[in-house]
């Protein structure tokens, strides 16, 4: 049986500047007024920035920092789903807003501040005050709320300008897995979005890096790159166990551990890489033969999204919506192992369950990628072709 392949989103970086910051889960509004017909405008939450107003970041806390940042973005993006519905379909009285959407999001964010300033605080610096920052209040209706995914790494001396140099990337080697057995399915594709989350972190370290460059010769090699090989060392070691558990051939994937860089401004190559392998995410789309009494299983067959140079601006929001793609066709293949394993429903079940609703989840993820060049002022790209997968 030939080896499954992965498609990847390569991601072009267009513009000046460092590349932002690259977390999953980093946050994206909803379409402002003229993205929906039929309904009011939405407002959005209007929250101070906070990366802006940081010190500096010792480097053993800049992991956990970007972290909370990205919290606190994919907080703001979840709010103004809300307010988007509530424009859509408006409930409750006139306090609705404030009782159900910015008192519980003040509440969440000084729970991530309070995190932030106890991370300056294990790192031996001195604890900032960020509880002003907190509140938040509301935009007019088509104005996007400021991210601070979209404001560049750096801190308050640099002051999120566009004169830092560009960030370099990890450069992972994709795992050449064999065809995974239908048990082993969804262990092996959460150590893949593992091994993606990974190198997420690691470019993360490397932007903030990049604004703000710390240690001698050897900081990313001895404070970057070798953790992330025993991270993935780890992730592979599971990925090897969870075929011996079922009776399958050991895969060796020692030499799969160590990345290396790719350079300033450039995409990631290989597995996921920062959320840009999209295609049939997971490298092999686990599950594609089976063994035992298990049915073999299928995995979703999706294309890759043609996107052009991403502005700098717009970087962090692309990734985070290409590494919910990756995200989405694992949790896909997930069920297909599972029905592999343990069929229900009739001959429609896959497209009706599986396939139709991942359709819906990848026209969102799209549409949102469109709506990130479009708010930085450039061209918006029409990615609905991208939407539908089929199944190996």
């Amino acid at each position: 049986m030939a080896r499954p392949m992965r498609k990847n989103a390569v991601l072009k970086l267009g513009g000046v500047g460092a590349l932002a910051v690259l977390l999953l889960g980093g946050g994206l509004q909803l379409a402002s007024a003229g993205e929906n017909t039929g309904s009011t405008a939405a407002q959005t939450v209007n929250c101070p920035t906070v990366r802006d107003k940081l010190p500096a970041i010792p480097a053993s806390a800049a992991a956990g920092v970007e972290r909370e940042l990205a919290n606190l973005d994919e907080e703001i993006a979840r709010q103004n789903e809300r307010l988007a519905k509530q424009a859509a379909n408006p409930q409750g009285g006139a306090n609705f807003i404030n009782n159900a959407i910015l008192g519980p999001l003040k509440d969440k964010r000084v729970a991530v501040l309070d995190r932030i300033a106890i991370n300056f605080n294990r790192a031996g610096a001195q604890r900032p005050n960020l509880d002003a920052l907190a509140t938040c209040g509301l935009n007019a209706p088509g104005v996007a709320s400021a991210l601070n995914s979209s404001v560049k790494a750096g801190n308050a001396a640099t002051g999120g300008n566009n004169t830092t140099a560009a960030a370099q990337t990890v450069n992972c080697p994709t795992p050449q897995i064999p065809a995974v057995p239908a048990q082993a399915a969804a262990n092996v594709q959460a150590e893949l979005a593992n091994l993606d989350k990974q190198i997420n972190e690691a470019n993360a370290r490397l932007a903030q890096q990049a604004a703000n460059p710390q240690g001698g010769a050897n900081f990313i090699n001895n404070a970057i790159l070798g953790p992330l090989k025993d991270k993935r060392q780890a992730a592979l070691d599971r990925i090897e166990i969870a075929f011996n558990r079922v009776g399958a051939q050991r895969p060796d994937l020692d030499a799969f551990a160590a990345c290396g860089l790719n350079g300033a401004g450039a995409g990631n190559a290989g597995n996921g890489n920062a959320g840009a392998g999209n295609g049939n995410a997971g490298n092999g789309n686990a599950g594609n033969a089976g063994n035992g009494n298990a049915g073999a299983a299928r995995t979703v067959n999706c294309p890759t999204p043609q996107i052009p140079a991403v502005p700098a601006q717009a970087a962090a929001n692309v990734q985070a919506e290409l590494a919910n793609l990756d995200k989405q066709i694992n949790e896909a293949n997930a069920r297909l192992a599972q029905q592999a394993a343990n069929p229900q429903g009739g001959a429609n079940f896959i497209n009706n369950a599986i396939l139709g609703p991942l359709k819906d989840k990848r026209q969102a993820a799209l549409d949102r990628i469109e709506i990130a060049f479009n708010r930085v002022g450039a061209q918006r790209p029409d990615l609905d072709a991208f939407a539908a997968c089929g199944l190996n």
